[in-house]
């Protein structure tokens, strides 16, 4: 086991500390005239770039031509005699790694160049917020490995630990970014009839995944409170029957708050955001037993789930739980679900590269009785 049969990180793991901190060196203090590069714009390059000199930043996809007063480059345009930092730690940690090496180009990724610096840049949260939440509660994880149901599940937790407590990138090279599968296991049998509870429904596109995969379903409940999103999920899903679109947040209780929009899918809950949603309980919205619950709702997946005891108690559905917002999610989510019901077999699954989309799957045991 990776995070949790060792007091601290693998004898391959300090190798690649210790490879970090010469990197970290290399690149911080300048290295015989080579080139700097970042790959990928966003928060954590822009940390490396307020406190150290770096010649542009690498991004096939962006328009750009700057960004923080440094060129913005494709990756075929630059010289291969360089040291790059990728700052894709989300979806495409190894892919973009190995893109790199194969052009035969020094390289790191940004989470190893943050552990190396000492603290004078920012970890990515995900990770810095993982270490911190298994220093206070690692008896809660230890509870969780033991209460999952498959080999495959505990060792997903071994890798995501290796990788979120110790900085262990290599740990990620089980995985690959599987978006078109993700909630959607050989063990999640769909059935006809099934009423499926799409939380968080963005622009409809896993609601339109559940009907290919369960064309005989019973009905739909899209549940998404920003209005730009709810108008393209209706566009997409124009003809379909027995729909249910609900302008709406799911939550503990019925409120308006703050919401962030700014952030596409990861639009969140936020006291900083600009617009208001509406929320409610799923308990008090959908009156007809659920049989199959999908929640991704960017770190409001508790409170949604208190807004749902009732279904959970009485309807017995199965759940895939979005539980890589919050650390605290991968023991707390399980902790109140299997309050309300211990006859859940819990499945763990992940389908991206880095520390991003981490789904937890609760499957009623008579499913396979």
């Amino acid at each position: 086991m990776y995070g949790l049969s060792e007091n601290g990180p693998d004898k391959m793991t300090v190798r690649i500390a210790s490879a970090a901190e010469d990197f970290y060196r290399e690149f911080s203090g300048g290295s015989a005239g080579r080139k700097r590069y970042l790959y990928g714009i966003n928060e954590y390059s822009a940390s490396i770039v307020r406190i150290m000199q770096v010649d542009g930043f690498i991004d096939d996809f962006s328009v750009e031509a700057e960004w923080m007063g440094r060129p913005v480059l494709k990756f075929r345009e630059i010289d291969p005699d360089c040291m790059i930092v990728s700052c894709t730690t989300s979806n495409y940690t190894h892919t973009v790694m190995d893109k790199i090496r194969a052009a035969g180009i020094a390289c790191i990724n940004y989470i190893a160049f943050a552990d190396a610096s000492r603290g004078v840049l920012p970890q990515v949260s995900a990770v810095a917020d993982s270490r911190q939440d298994y220093a206070e509660r690692s008896d809660k994880y230890v509870w969780l490995r033991g209460r999952l149901f498959d080999e495959e599940s505990r060792n997903v937790l071994d890798r995501l630990l290796d990788f979120r407590l110790h900085g262990n990138v290599e740990a990620m090279r089980h995985f690959e970014y599987a978006a078109s599968r993700q909630y959607f296991e050989p063990f999640v049998v769909l059935e006809e009839g099934e009423v499926f509870v799409d939380g968080g429904g963005f622009d409809g596109c896993t609601s339109l995944e559940f009907t290919a995969r369960c064309p005989q379903y019973g009905a739909i409940h899209l549940f998404e409170p920003s209005p730009s999103m709810l108008a393209v999920a209706r566009e997409k899903l124009a003809g379909l029957e027995r729909v249910h679109f609900h302008p709406l947040g799911l939550f503990d209780r019925s409120a308006s708050l703050a919401f962030d929009a700014s952030a596409g899918s990861a639009s969140h809950i936020s006291d900083v955001g600009f617009e208001r949603i509406e929320v409610a309980r799923l308990d008090d919205t959908v009156p007809e037993a659920v049989s199959f619950i999908k929640l991704d709702l960017e770190g409001a997946e508790l409170a949604a789930l208190r807004g749902m005891e009732r279904q959970i108690r009485t309807a017995h559905p199965k759940l895939a739980v979005a539980v890589y917002h919050r650390p605290s999610d991968f023991w707390g989510v399980p902790e109140l679900i299997l309050d309300l019901r211990s006859d859940y077999d819990v499945y763990l699954r992940h389908y991206t590269e880095g520390w991003a989309e981490t789904i937890m799957f609760f499957i009623p045991q008579i499913s396979r009785n």
